[in-house]
């Protein structure tokens, strides 16, 4: 329990601040994927920034009342990693629909999706649809809920491949999801990389990435990227991916050709 308390000490600001939540995902989802739901015991589900995950075990999503009288035997903090595990569920399903099931009406979603796509169910719909393309997919691999302060606030580590790291031998990439629930709803939620992973990811995956799709299809880097190639090798690891519809279908299809291409040696 101190080190939970420890890390929400030191990454509080950050969320508070509107961190750049997955900066490819944790920085992809047309209305195709709504047919998608989240069981109550959710396990094993793929994620994901971006985003953008599996989860260990989901929640229900009945939110069924009791009556005044009865007295609650549901520990407060166990309710809120319920929360916290159904909304990842639908997050690595990429299910902004149910997702938002989870969420307060006035939460701030700045830390899981990324300009220009707007910081509401339709811009969280785009973030998923991007790291769908970006073939984001990851694993929950513990959360601790502790009181932080009128609120409750679950931890979440996970594990994440993108752009078919795994199948090209590379990550998985670790990093922290922190989620703040207050009255049985979501107010706040933020990814967080483990900065080595991070600084592993970009060299890895992200650049050598960047720099194909700059010497493959130059026209579409602009769309898919939201900026010029860079004119250095350091610039192609401080891009990311831009949700927008236009940059999705792009980025589903340049990324199918990379992983082909990295196979066959010929990138």
């Amino acid at each position: 329990m101190s080190q939970l308390k420890e890390l929400l000490d030191r990454e509080a600001y950050r969320i508070d601040a509107a961190p750049d939540a997955l900066d490819s995902m944790l920085r992809r989802w047309d209305r195709r994927r709504r047919n998608q739901r989240i069981t109550a015991a959710a396990v094993g589900i793929a994620v994901f920034v971006a985003a953008i995950w599996i989860v260990t075990s989901g929640a229900s999503t009945d939110h069924t009342q009791r009556p005044a009288d009865e007295p609650s035997t549901v520990n407060p903090t166990d309710a809120a990693e319920d929360v916290a595990r159904g909304f990842l569920a639908a997050f690595s399903a990429f299910d902004a629909e149910a997702a938002m099931s989870y969420m307060a009406d006035d939460a701030d979603l700045s830390g899981l999706v990324d300009p220009p796509a707007p910081a509401n169910e339709r811009g969280l719909s785009l973030q998923l649809a991007l790291h769908d393309a970006q073939r984001v997919q990851g694993t929950i691999t513990s959360c601790q809920a502790a009181p932080f302060g009128s609120a409750t606030s679950v931890v979440c580590e996970f594990e994440l491949h993108a752009i078919a790291s795994d199948v090209l031998g590379l990550g998985p990439f670790t990093g922290t999801f922190v989620i703040t629930v207050r009255d049985g709803e979501i107010v706040k939620a933020a990814g967080i990389w483990d900065i080595d992973q991070f600084h592993q990811f970009k060299s890895q995956m992200r650049a050598p990435f960047a720099e194909w799709v700059a010497e493959r299809y130059p026209r579409d880097f602009e769309v898919m990227y939201g900026t010029t190639i860079p004119r250095s090798p350091v610039g192609f690891r401080r891009v990311f991916g831009r949700p927008t519809e236009e940059s999705i279908r792009l980025w589903e299809r340049h990324t199918r050709e990379y992983v082909e291409a990295v196979q066959e040696g010929t990138a």
